[in-house]
């Protein structure tokens, strides 16, 4: 019998994973580039995490060793993440681009294993499984989608951009002597002075643009970040990679509801499997 802390830590998941999965909707109403919206997501989280810890006078910048290391490697991993799979969109389909990307769970429970010595389940394994052959089925569903040789340079982005998340994940769950709310500060200050050079000659976002970046900074960034640090100390690395795929999921059923978007058959044949593995996760 599963203890409280898991099911927390799942349900501090979830919330992420909804949280992430409406991030999309915000970005369609912004008319900069992917690099733009990434840096100002992170600024406004940095900024705005920055000013609780002044408050709180939770400022301690005395880290040393490992610990100093392995941040700034999650702030490294997690700036490459988005710059690749970015990249990806640009270079391949999305729909290549999505699923190249969404080996990252796979990649995270193998790490999981090799790194953490977590026992690889059966249940695990057949909620991986459902999860990725859901999202096989929701972007290749019904379509002839060979990939072109050109394309096999997206997808390659997308696999860089997958292990960088996995990688991010991994690092997260080997520090716990930081709150989530510190942890993530750092983060978003490191990946800010890594996304940094990328937006030097654009221009600054309209008002507008700039009120919805605030709202990624604070919500899809900082919020997101927490919640999912604070779930994955407490979860096994293997079902917070199987419980990611609702992030994709969650996207499908914002953008029917906002945008009038009605998934397909497959869309939604997909998206039950997915649904069936976070549940194998959560219930057992």
């Amino acid at each position: 019998m599963q203890s409280k802390n898991n099911k927390l830590g799942y349900i501090f998941i979830i919330i992420a994973m909804l949280i992430w999965g409406s991030v999309g909707i915000f970005a369609r109403f912004i008319p900069e580039t992917s690099q733009v919206i990434v840096f100002y997501r992170v600024l406004f989280a940095f900024i705005s995490l920055l000013l609780i810890s002044v408050y709180k006078k939770d400022l301690k910048f005395d880290l040393k060793g490992n610990s100093m290391l392995l941040i700034l490697a999650m702030g490294i991993t997690l700036a490459l993440n988005w710059i690749f799979f970015f990249k990806a969109i640009k270079t391949t389909t999305i729909a290549s681009a999505t699923l190249s990307y969404y080996a990252s769970p796979i990649i995270l429970t193998i790490l999981s294993v090799l790194f953490l010595k977590e026992e690889l389940t059966k249940k695990g394994i057949i909620a991986l499984a459902l999860g990725f052959i859901g999202i096989t089925i929701m972007l290749l569903g019904g379509r002839n989608n060979e990939l072109a040789s050109a394309q096999l340079y997206g997808v390659g982005y997308g696999l860089i951009a997958a292990t960088c998340y996995a990688l991010f994940a991994l690092t997260n769950k080997l520090i716990s002597n930081l709150s989530a709310q510190y942890l993530t500060l750092l983060q978003t200050g490191i990946a800010c002075a890594i996304l940094l050079p990328f937006i030097t000659n654009y221009q600054l976002p309209s008002l507008k643009s700039l009120l919805l970046l605030f709202v990624m900074g604070i919500m899809h960034t900082a919020l997101g970040l927490i919640l999912y640090i604070k779930g994955l100390r407490i979860s096994k690395v293997q079902d917070v990679g199987a419980l990611s795929y609702l992030d994709p999921v969650s996207a499908i059923f914002f953008a029917m509801i906002i945008f009038g978007e009605i998934p397909t058959v497959t869309t939604l044949i997909g998206g039950g499997l997915i649904l069936s593995g976070s549940y194998i996760v959560v219930s057992k």
